[in-house]
């Protein structure tokens, strides 16, 4: 007979726990290390160049979780820094680096950055993204609509518009039809049916209090101190005062859409979370069957089947994360059972289409150079701050890199930059050091010792207890001729020895079921 013990408040939240496989090191910064060269790296002809990483900056992963799309910076210099990676597990290689020629543009017009919202996937891992362009080989000066939205269809990459380019069905405080696209669109994301949405906060020839806007490709669709929305209250018809850079996404199905801003009702210091034209979250108003009054919202997630996650905090700097609108945790909460709590920063919280979340954040753990963790469903802590990480490949934690600051006190786990698949696999962006505490950094040093990494989640059935067949009454029988046996093994819950409580326990988790 196999078993196996499974602590009691990880089966309170789910029938199955779950396992972490070693941290794999994607990319990092450590000069001359494998993990550090820059893959698929050009010059300004072309050709290939050798350079280590010296930033790791953005992370997004396709809603089927095969692709994930990274944006950094090189070691070659200010006119061929910026460069952005597509991948797969642990391979990728360069997708776009700065100094390229862009499609659509002159002669010489070449890719000079890109845009801060990053882009997007749709459901057959076609992309779409913004870039600014530059009129030279080198130098700095920005083409003349210089702002492009470009699409990637698999193979080839096009220019679909451009700033200056007209936008229609916006309204003006004068004269209409003359509005066009600024030099910091935003919020690109593809639909299955070929259409791009973006937002504007810069669209010319319009009065400043008719942006930002919202558009599927140059057709307006809400636009600041226009367009409406159902208030928080259900009831109540609120009127966008401005909408948030970077916050408008659609589903690639066109079946929902999110956007945050503020209402004309609104403090200027307020925000508001929408969904399907209705608020969900509201500076001033309480979460539903929750203590939590939102004060701020920090960032949020719409997945790909219209699940979203969202995370904030309230007027005291508590932070707390939610799932469709229901708090899984706050600052003071457990993180996966009686003992460590959430502490007061939550960095990142996102989830995959099976309903299952990772969230990152700092714990009550008093060791300040472990008291950040990245964390499953709430039952399982994966990576922790001082954790190993596997920079060598080697499938063993035996090298000398650990997940964190020398100074302990910064951020372990970057913001914002963490996902999971369908299929369980985590990317996340953290810091490195050495057992020394000294940060495994560019040389020069730039910003944090950032590192990708990945790991694998395994999840296993607690109440499957002999581990044959599935889960059956079999297993009952068995678990109870252990109980009667007095046998460790029945020990389920782990705590105070074998009693009537790992009865409950058991019994508890069979009835759940199984993942």
């Amino acid at each position: 007979m196999r078993s196996r013990f499974v602590p009691a408040f990880a089966l309170l939240a789910l029938a199955g726990s779950a396992a972490a496989g070693p941290i794999d090191v994607i990319y990092s910064k450590i000069p001359g290390h494998p993990t550090a060269a820059v893959p698929g790296a050009i010059n300004l002809d072309g050709n290939p160049a050798a350079t280590d990483f010296r930033a790791l900056e953005d992370l997004i992963l396709s809603p089927d979780g095969t692709r994930w799309f990274l944006k950094g910076r090189t070691q070659l210099g200010s006119e061929m820094e910026n460069i952005t990676f597509m991948g797969t597990g642990l391979v990728g290689t360069r997708f776009i680096q700065e100094g390229e020629l862009i499609p659509g543009g002159g002669a010489d017009e070449r890719y000079e950055f890109f845009g801060s919202g990053l882009g997007r996937f749709d459901s057959t891992n076609r992309f779409a993204f913004s870039a600014r362009a530059r009129t030279m080989r080198t130098g700095s000066t920005s083409a003349p609509n210089g702002q492009r939205v470009l699409y990637f269809d698999g193979t080839t990459t096009t220019l679909r518009y451009k700033e200056g380019d007209l936008i229609s069905g916006l309204a003006d405080t004068g004269a209409t039809g003359d509005e066009r696209v600024g030099n910091s669109v935003g919020s690109i994301h593809p639909r299955d049916d070929g259409v791009l949405g973006a937002q504007d906060s810069t669209i010319l020839g319009i009065s400043t209090t008719r942006r930002p806007a919202t558009m599927y490709d140059l057709a307006g669709f809400k636009q600041s101190n226009v367009s409406t929305f159902l208030g928080i209250d259900g009831v109540t018809t609120e009127t966008w005062a401005t909408i948030s850079a970077n916050t408008f996404y659609t589903t690639p199905d066109n079946a929902h859409w999110m956007m945050q801003g503020r209402a004309v009702s609104q403090v200027s210091t307020a925000a508001v979370l929408v969904r399907d034209n209705a608020a969900v979250l509201q500076t001033g108003t309480m979460i539903p069957s929750s203590t939590v009054v939102v004060d701020s919202i920090f960032d949020y997630s719409l997945l790909s089947n219209g699940v979203w996650y969202a995370r904030g905090d309230d007027a005291a700097s508590n932070d707390w994360a939610t799932k469709n609108g229901v708090v899984v945790a706050q600052t003071g909460g457990n993180v996966i059972g009686p003992g460590e709590t959430w502490g007061a920063v939550f960095n990142s919280i996102t989830g995959n289409r099976l309903g299952e979340w990772v969230l990152a954040g700092t714990t009550s753990e008093p060791d300040l150079g472990r008291n950040e963790v990245l964390v499953f469903n709430g039952t399982q802590i994966l990576a922790r701050e001082g954790d190993r990480v596997d920079l060598n490949g080697n499938g063993m934690p035996d090298d000398d890199a650990f997940i964190g600051r020398g100074n302990n006190t910064l951020t372990a786990f970057e913001a914002g930059d963490v996902a999971i698949s369908d299929g369980r696999t985590v990317y996340f962006i953290a810091n490195l050091r050495n057992a020394a505490g000294v940060d495994l950094n560019s040389s020069p040093t730039f910003g944090s010792p950032q590192a990708f990494l990945r790991l694998q989640v395994t999840v296993v059935c607690a109440a499957d207890f002999n581990g044959v067949g599935g889960l059956t009454v079999q297993d009952i029988f068995d678990f109870l001729a252990a109980y009667f046996a007095n046998l460790p093994a029945a020990d389920f819950n782990g705590v105070v020895g074998v009693t009537v409580q790992d009865i409950f326990d058991f019994l508890g988790a069979y009835f759940m079921g199984c993942p």
